[in-house]
């Protein structure tokens, strides 16, 4: 976890950046024996613990292990006169917990010389190819949230060489998330519950994130494509990024209470481990202006009713907009706080506090003498 920025928004909403990336490739060693069976190791760094087997924050090394990556794999002879684009393609990679390894079938061996550039990504899904050599052509984010993929992808080249037998020559793939990740929480200004002369109860009803205050414009690209060749943190992943859309990313009931961020026993209305966002890396953090009218935009849209102690009901919706920069890798969350209380206050201090003094009127015609010689009295 590297850095924390905040947003407010209006009934205040805050937004909070967590880096959440993986560790750089390892790569390779150099060695390798003629005739040996091609095997692959698989890790993946820093990333979080699913929840009961659930799809949770994303991919992990549990669920890679259990869904498995896909592997393609060019063979490049030593003097070039030989080559295989298609060495490995799209080869499902699974993890054997009986064999406590990587397997796949059928096997492949290493050739006597020359190179292998490999590629993988995972979850594997079954008929991914390949364009313009390592490209994945149009990734698609989904619009149901439950069925997105946290995308991982890395590479690896291996020289091969004939003085390590096969047990010491592993392909050793270290995965990185191709998407960023959101979250949210939702917290309360204070408690408004426990006072049972002014009890208010609050009920989120729906957060929307869209590309403009009345959500009729999309904000998230809808696909992409991704090069496979590209190394972690660096430009170039993700390209021809098309389509804009907006998610309802809560809705249903859930009631609202008061969190003490101090209180690390309860804990706030938040995301369920399935209801994660994972978006195509997109920039929102650019100002809109007459001589840059195509920037993308983004709001976080809220819908919360109180409930007062009197039986009356209040449904507010409040939005904000989001500038910011998702990167690859990353997690972020946005941290979204409501209830505005109206409060009152009158100074009562020094002279004239809280009540205007009372002035004569300007023209000089304050006092109003009756019974002078000059506005005797009427008999």
């Amino acid at each position: 976890m590297d850095k924390k920025f905040f947003i407010g928004i209006a009934a205040m909403a805050a937004l909070t950046l967590v880096s959440c990336s993986s560790d750089d490739l390892d790569s390779l060693s150099d060695n390798s024996s003629k005739n040996e069976a091609i095997s692959f190791d698989g890790y993946l760094g820093r990333s979080t613990v699913a929840v009961n087997g659930s799809r949770g924050g994303g991919e992990t090394a549990n669920t890679l292990q259990t869904k498995g990556f896909g592997v393609f794999g060019k063979y490049t002879s030593t003097d070039g006169q030989t080559s295989d684009a298609n060495f490995f393609k799209n080869q499902k990679v699974t993890y054997s917990t009986t064999e406590s390894k990587w397997t796949y079938s059928p096997l492949k061996f290493w050739p006597s010389d020359g190179h292998i550039d490999f590629l993988a990504y995972a979850p594997y899904v079954n008929g991914t190819e390949l364009t313009d050599g390592s490209k994945i052509n149009n990734f698609a984010v989904s619009k149901v949230i439950t069925d997105q993929k946290d995308l991982l992808w890395t590479n690896a080249t291996s020289q091969i060489t004939a003085d390590v037998t096969s047990s010491k020559k592993k392909v050793n793939f270290q995965f990185h998330h191709a998407l960023s990740r959101l979250g949210y929480t939702v917290n309360l200004t204070g408690d408004y519950s426990s006072n049972q002369e002014n009890k208010a109860t609050f009920t989120l009803k729906k957060i929307t994130l869209a590309g403009s205050p009345d959500e009729t414009k999309g904000a998230f690209y809808t696909s992409g494509t991704i090069d496979l060749s590209k190394q972690n943190n660096k430009e170039g992943l993700w390209s021809n990024q098309t389509g804009q859309q907006k998610f309802d990313w809560s809705s249903g009931d859930k009631l609202v209470t008061y969190v003490d961020p101090k209180d690390q026993t309860k804990k706030t209305v938040s995301n369920s481990p399935s209801d994660y966002l994972f978006v195509i890396p997109q920039d929102f953090s650019q100002t809109k202006t007459e001589e840059n009218p195509n920037v993308d935009e983004l709001y976080v849209i809220v819908e919360y009713t109180i409930h007062y102690q009197d039986g009356k009901e209040q449904t507010n919706k409040v939005y904000k907009q989001i500038k910011r920069h998702f990167l690859q890798g990353k997690a972020y969350n946005l941290n979204l706080t409501l209830g505005l209380p109206i409060e009152f206050d009158v100074d009562v201090t020094g002279v004239g506090a809280g009540v205007d003094g009372w002035d004569a009127p300007e023209d000089g015609t304050g006092d109003i003498n009756i019974g002078s010689n000059d506005n005797p009295w009427d008999r």
